[in-house]
C-alpha cells in the first residue's frame, strides 16, 4: 500500500510544532492558506505557513495570497530546506505524492478535505444535523454529485457540492449554519492522508461507484486502489457500493447495492455465516430504474441517457433514500435532470454530423463508456490522447474496432495510442500538434449521420490546467467551424 508517514503527534492534533507547508497554489492551495491563516488569526499567533508551487514564481504566490501572513514562499526544485522535521505538508489536489515523497518521510501529509473535516469535528455542536455524503470511484463522480444537488435543490434543502469538483470545502465553513447537507467528490489521492487512520468525522454517507485501472502512476496496482477507495467507506455510517464491483473485498464494506439488474442475495463466508445481507437494492434494466420498496421510473422519459449516467443516477437515488428521501416527488426531479458539462455533452449538428464533447472521460473506462452510448452509429470519429497515467490502452481495442473510422490523437502520449491500435485495419489513425488541428481535420474526414466525439482516456495535465479548459476550448473550435 502507497505508504504516507504520519507521526502520532498530528501537527493536526495539538502537536506542539505548528509549520505548515501548503503545495500547489490552485483552488484548494488558496483556500488551505486562507483558512489556516485565518486559525492563526483566532486562535494560535505561532501557526507558521509556508507555500511551495512549482511553477509559480515568488512574485506571483505573494500576489495570489496578498494580505495573508505567510511565512515563506517557495518554487523551484523542491528542497528539504522548504520543510523542517516537525512541518504538516498540506498536499493540493492534483500534485502527485511522488512529487514530494523525498521530503514528505516522517511529517503529516493532509489536504484541504482533512483539514475541513477536522474542523466539522471540532465543531460538531454547530453543525450537528449537518448531512455529509462522499463519493468516490473511477468515474462518474462529478455526475452523481450534481445529479444529487439537483435532487435536494428540487426540494428545496441548502445543499453544497465540494471537494475534486473544483470548490474546495473550506470555503464553505462560514455557511455551515445555514447548510443542510454537502456532497464531497473525493479522489483516490485525496483519500491516501487517511490510510491507516480514518477520516476525522463519519461521513453520514460513503458511495463507491465503480473500479477500473486509473491512477496507476500513485498506486501499485488495483488491489491498493481499490484499499485506497475502501478509506471512503470505512470512515462512512452508511455504505452503498456497486454490486457488479468485481472485487470480493468490497463485500465487507457493503450496506447498500446498487447496479444493473441483480437479485437480493445474501454473501457467505467460509464459515457458513451471512457475511452481508443486501438490505436495500436499487437498479435498472434496459426499460426501468426500480427499487426494492416499490419505486419505478420509465428510462425513456429521462433526458440524460447511457448505461454508465444510469448507474450514477440510480447510486444517488439509494443515498436520497438512506438519508430519509421520499420517492413522492421523485419522478418529475429525475426527468428534469440533464446531466454536466464535458459528460458527452451534445456540442452542435453540422452538416448532419453531430458533435460532442466528452472531456471528463481522463481514464480508459470512461472513453469505453462514452464510446458504449455510440454503439449503434457506424461512423465515429474519436478524438483522444493526453496523460494516460500508466494505464493499459487495451481496453478500448474492440470498441474502437467496430465503429471508430478515424481516430485523431493529440498530447503527450499519443505515440502510446498509436502503437497500440496501429494493426485495427479498419481505422485511419493520425497524431496532430494541437486540439485545432485535430478538430479541423475532423470535420473534413466526418459523414453525414456521423459522430465527432472529445473523449481522450487521458488527463488534460500535460496541455491544459484541467479537463474543463480543453473540453472549452474544444467546444470554442466547433463554434468556429
Amino acid at each position: 500500500m502507497t505508504q504516507i508517514a504520519s507521526s502520532q503527534k498530528s501537527l493536526i492534533q495539538n502537536s506542539r510544532e505548528k509549520n505548515y507547508l501548503i503545495v500547489g497554489l490552485g483552488k484548494s492551495g488558496v483556500s488551505s492558506a486562507k483558512y489556516l491563516v485565518q486559525q492563526k488569526k483566532k486562535f494560535d499567533p505561532q501557526i507558521n505557513i509556508s507555500t511551495y508551487d512549482k511553477y509559480l514564481d515568488i512574485n506571483k504566490q505573494k500576489e495570489l495570497l496578498k494580505g495573508l501572513s505567510i511565512k515563506n514562499f517557495y518554487t523551484g526544485d523542491i528542497k528539504h530546506e522548504m520543510c523542517p522535521k516537525d512541518t504538516c505538508i498540506v498536499l493540493s489536489p492534483g500534485i502527485s505524492f511522488s512529487e514530494i515523497k523525498a521530503i514528505a518521510q516522517g511529517k503529516d501529509v493532509v489536504n484541504d478535505i482533512f483539514l475541513f473535516l477536522k474542523f466539522i469535528e471540532k465543531n460538531n455542536h454547530r453543525v450537528k444535523n449537518l448531512k455529509i455524503i462522499g463519493v468516490t470511484g473511477t468515474n462518474g463522480k462529478t455526475t452523481t454529485c450534481f445529479f444529487l444537488e439537483h435532487l435536494y435543490k428540487s426540494l428545496g434543502v441548502n445543499v453544497r457540492v465540494a471537494g475534486n469538483i473544483g470548490l474546495s470545502p473550506l470555503e464553505l465553513i462560514n455557511d455551515l449554519d445555514y447548510i443542510e447537507i454537502i456532497i464531497l467528490e473525493i479522489s483516490s489521492f485525496q483519500l491516501l492522508p487517511f490510510i491507516s487512520k480514518g477520516l476525522p468525522v463519519k461521513l453520514d454517507v460513503g458511495i463507491l461507484l465503480n473500479l477500473s485501472p486509473d491512477h496507476l502512476d500513485i498506486h501499485k496496482n488495483m488491489e491498493e486502489y481499490y484499499q485506497t477507495k475502501a478509506e471512503l467507506l470505512r470512515s462512512s455510517k452508511r455504505t452503498i457500493v456497486s454490486h457488479n464491483l468485481g472485487l470480493n473485498t468490497s463485500t465487507e464494506f457493503t450496506d447498500i447495492s446498487f447496479g444493473e439488474g441483480f437479485e437480493e442475495v445474501s454473501k457467505i463466508n467460509n464459515n457458513g455465516k451471512s457475511l452481508i445481507k443486501y438490505r436495500q437494492y436499487f437498479q435498472y434494466n434496459k426499460k426501468y430504474i426500480f427499487d426494492d420498496q416499490g419505486f419505478r421510473v420509465e428510462i425513456n422519459k429521462l433526458k440524460i441517457t447511457g448505461g454508465h449516467n444510469l448507474l450514477n443516477i440510480t447510486a444517488g437515488i439509494a443515498a436520497f433514500r438512506v438519508l430519509g428521501g421520499s420517492s413522492n416527488r421523485l419522478k418529475n426531479i429525475l426527468a428534469e435532470f440533464k446531466g454536466i458539462p464535458h459528460r458527452i455533452e451534445w456540442v452542435r449538428l453540422l452538416n448532419d454530423v453531430d458533435y460532442f464533447n466528452d472531456s471528463k472521460g481522463t481514464n480508459v473506462a470512461s472513453t469505453v463508456a462514452a464510446l458504449e452510448n455510440f454503439r449503434d452509429k457506424k461512423n465515429i470519429i474519436l478524438i483522444a490522447g493526453g496523460e494516460s497515467k500508466g494505464q493499459s490502452l487495451l481496453p478500448l481495442r474492440d470498441h474502437i474496432k467496430r465503429n471508430v473510422t478515424h481516430l485523431l490523437l493529440i498530447g503527450k502520449d499519443a505515440k502510446l495510442f498509436e502503437e497500440c491500435f496501429k494493426d485495427i485495419i479498419t481505422t485511419q489513425i493520425v497524431r496532430y500538434e494541437s486540439m485545432d488541428d485535430a478538430v479541423c481535420h475532423a470535420y473534413r474526414f466526418a459523414r453525414k449521420h456521423g459522430v465527432i466525439l472529445l473523449s481522450p482516456a487521458c488527463s488534460s495535465i500535460d496541455m491544459y490546467k484541467n479537463y474543463t479548459e480543453r473540453g472549452n476550448h474544444f467546444k470554442e473550435i466547433v463554434q468556429r467551424l
